[in-house]
């Protein structure tokens, strides 16, 4: 997040030069960069309230990066030009002024409103992200943790800060590279004897030889991982670098760029504004990003400072931007930026889980007055606090005291939960999970069910895992990589097959992450029964013979491919069975396609595949849908530790039109079956519980815990043998 600055600093930080040539006209402050930041931090709060016309709005930080990259070069590059050197310790500890007194608020109050209103089970991770994103490294932290197990998990209330540590990693790398250019350039001018150095030609020089280090090969990597996981990309500095360069080149080029003609810049600061409402208002969470796409915000906010440039900043776009009310929001920007999105996190979570339009309005609206007291009283005093600007050692060590005392505050809410609530570790009681409803696993008539799987206040004995722990209870095959990520699209072998390799019964367990989900049961009846288990699953990928669709509703290529590769290695098998799970919410793509019929049409792919199979004389299986549950469960947990009963989700709601697709696939097959669970996973004939038999059953509102689904394998091969097709495979 770009830093709003204030005015006499502003006037300081003037474009550079190049050479020896003089600054161009109108090179001071620039009030239409000030309204430039406006229009930034508006599309981004905008578009954090759902609002779906302002879709794209997220390009709001890309268009921060580039003014970003502008000052700071035109600050950087100044300093070279004038005294030959960069004085890193100056530079850092006017950083630490400006940056942290604010931002170390912010992290405080946000670590109050976790602990005031946040469920327990949120404090550890967002513990973690505090010390992250004090460090300035939270970016990479949200990087490694977009995989598909964290998918269901709720925002983080300090999700924003990524932008803040992509731009410290910057303001840490950039100079050094200049720096590192200049020693450079010092070196070859005393082994050629050359005369006096021109510092101003010397810096130039470094500058331009710097930005194309730094923006080319950031480019090409973003275009690159963007293409192969666009989630993890979308975090990570090496993709985002390029845009900050982008405003640095156009400080490094400004005296040329300041020579096109006036009617040039006008066309170019509107063309820019352009572009961003183009963005802003027609890209969406489908839009591969950043990569090609970040073109269109980044050169459009570029735009718009050249054609300011010359004298221009007050007319053409700068009319607009330069009114007094944009200019105001722009002097604040960095501090609303900053308090805006924990209170929509919190705020939503307050509201039950969902934010509408008019509530996350409001919400923004209200975040302007913390931001401006943060502005008036947190920001200008600590800029303009003599005791520190008088030394860089005082200004260093105090902001390294802010830091220390977030970390040690955010360790305190990391380490407390589990603690307060010591029940959520008890022991399971003898018998626990599915093996607790009933001894007789051939019937499964909800009437015979014992009280064991109805929804209780309070669990008698506790429950296992602890709440703490139930996110990450998870099958074995996720950490084998038998389960595919969404850039991922080869089957894996290797190191996914269970029970006897060399058994006399070989069976194929494939689908999405439900596929997943029932994994341990048949491991377990695998190994009991000595079959040749082979899992193979990917998120959000169902196994279907149509093209299916991501979550954004674009075309999922890598399932595509996934699907039809899966496809062609059970046939080079030849298995004795195949058995299929996927979530009944899976869609074909296609453009046009209402909801109901792209899920008809994948349901209808998936047929296509089991007839294909079944052409080929492999019988098959398809397990029936898994209830989801209305809520997160094991936050719903933590928030509600007396009344787990508020956590239940009603039988008709979880099961949903689930069985009307599986029929679907199955039908008019000879040689293929449904195999339904459903009264296991929730015995009760009115709601499913989040405990059943003193173990908690879901790790997310649609995939089970781990512990839970070990409690699956009797019932499933109760099942199994009721099943002519199936008994007749594998007994």
């Amino acid at each position: 997040m770009p830093l709003a600055r204030s005015r006499s600093e502003l006037r300081r930080d003037r474009e550079p030069g190049s050479g020896t040539e003089k600054l161009p006209k109108g090179s001071g402050f620039r009030p239409d960069i000030q309204g430039l930041r406006a229009v930034a931090v508006v599309t981004v709060l905008l578009f954090h309230t759902n609002w779906s016309l302002f879709s794209g709005g997220f390009i709001g930080v890309d268009i921060f990066f580039v003014i970003s990259g502008f000052l700071i070069t035109g600050i950087l590059l100044r300093e070279a030009q004038s005294t030959g050197r960069i004085g890193l310790g100056n530079f850092y500890a006017k950083r630490a002024r400006r940056i942290l007194p604010a931002a170390t608020v912010v992290l405080l109050v946000t670590l109050v409103l976790t602990v005031a209103f946040l469920p327990q089970i949120r404090w550890e991770s967002i513990g973690v992200e505090t010390i992250a994103s004090a460090l300035y490294l939270v970016n990479w932290v949200f990087a490694a943790g977009t995989d598909y197990l964290n998918a269901e998990v709720a925002a983080s209330p300090l999700q924003h800060f990524w932008t803040l540590a992509v731009e410290e990693q910057f303001y840490i790398v950039w100079p050094l590279i200049l720096v590192a250019l200049l020693a450079l350039f010092a070196l070859i001018r005393r082994k050629t004897q050359e005369g006096r150095a021109d510092h101003r030609a010397t810096a130039v020089r470094a500058a331009r030889i710097g930005v194309l280090m730094v923006l080319v090969p950031s480019l090409l990597w973003s275009i690159y991982h963007t293409a192969v996981d666009p989630e993890a990309a979308y975090f990570v500095t090496t993709t985002r670098l390029w845009e900050l360069a982008i405003g640095s080149a156009l400080a490094v080029f400004a005296p040329q760029v300041a020579r096109i003609p006036s009617w040039l810049g006008y066309v170019l600061g509107w063309s820019g504004l352009v572009a961003i409402a183009a963005a802003t208002l027609l890209f969406s969470g489908s839009t591969p990003f950043p990569g090609y796409a970040a073109l269109l915000p980044t050169l459009g906010a570029a735009a718009i400072i050249a054609g300011g440039m010359n004298g221009r900043a007050e007319i053409g776009v700068g009319l607009l931007l330069t009114l007094k009310p944009m200019r105001w929001i722009g002097d604040i920007s960095y501090s609303l930026y900053l308090w805006h999105w924990p209170l929509i996190v919190v705020g939503t979570y307050v509201l039950g889980g969902e934010l509408r339009v008019r509530y996350g309005l409001l919400i923004v609206a209200f975040a302007v007055l913390p931001a401006w007291l943060s502005y008036k009283f947190i920001e200008k005093p600590f800029q303009n606090w003599q005791w520190l600007k008088q030394s860089k050692r005082r200004s260093l060590l105090a902001g390294a005291s802010l830091m220390a005392a977030t970390a040690v505050c955010a360790s305190l809410v990391y380490v407390v939960p589990g603690r307060m609530n010591p029940e959520y570790k008890a022991d399971t009681a003898a018998k626990i999970g599915a093996e607790a409803l009933t001894d007789d696993f051939a019937n499964d008539d909800l009437a015979s069910f014992t009280d064991a799987g109805k929804p209780v206040d309070v669990v008698e004995g506790g429950f296992t895992p602890s709440v703490i722990d139930a996110r990450a209870d998870n099958t074995v095959v996720y950490a084998l990589d038998c389960h595919l990520g969404s850039p991922e699209a080869t089957p894996k072998i290797e190191g996914c097959i269970f029970g006897d390799p060399d058994g006399a019964v070989s069976v194929v367990l494939i689908g999405d992450s439900h596929a997943a989900n029932w994994s341990s049961p048949y491991i377990t009846l695998a190994e009991e029964n000595g079959w040749k288990l082979r899992i193979t699953s990917k998120a959000s990928c169902g196994f279907s013979g149509l093209s299916q669709a991501d979550g954004d509703g674009g075309e999922y290529t890598t399932c595509n491919e996934w699907s039809a590769t899966s496809f062609d290695q059970i046939l080079a098998e030849d298995p004795d069975l195949v058995v299929t799970a996927n979530r009944f919410t899976r869609a074909a793509w296609g453009e046009g396609l209402s909801t109901e019929e792209a899920r008809l049409l994948y349901a209808d792919g998936l047929h296509d595949n089991l007839q294909r199979l079944n052409d080929e004389g492999i019988p098959t299986l398809v397990m029936a849908s898994t209830p989801g549950m209305s809520s997160d469960p094991p936050e719903c947990m933590s928030a509600n530790p007396d009344n787990l009963t508020a956590c239940a989700t009603p039988r008709e709601v979880a099961f949903g039109t689930g069985s009307e697709y599986v029929e679907r696939t199955v039908e008019g097959l000879s040689d293929a079956d449904v195999i339904d669970m459903g009264n296991w996973v929730c015995p009760d004939p009115e709601a499913c519980a989040v405990v059943i038999g003193n173990v908690v059953v879901w790790r997310d509102h649609v995939h089970f815990t781990e512990t839970f689904a070990r409690t699956l394998a009797k019932p499933l091969e109760a099942k199994l043998r009721q099943s002519d097709l199936a008994s007749g495979v594998l007994w």
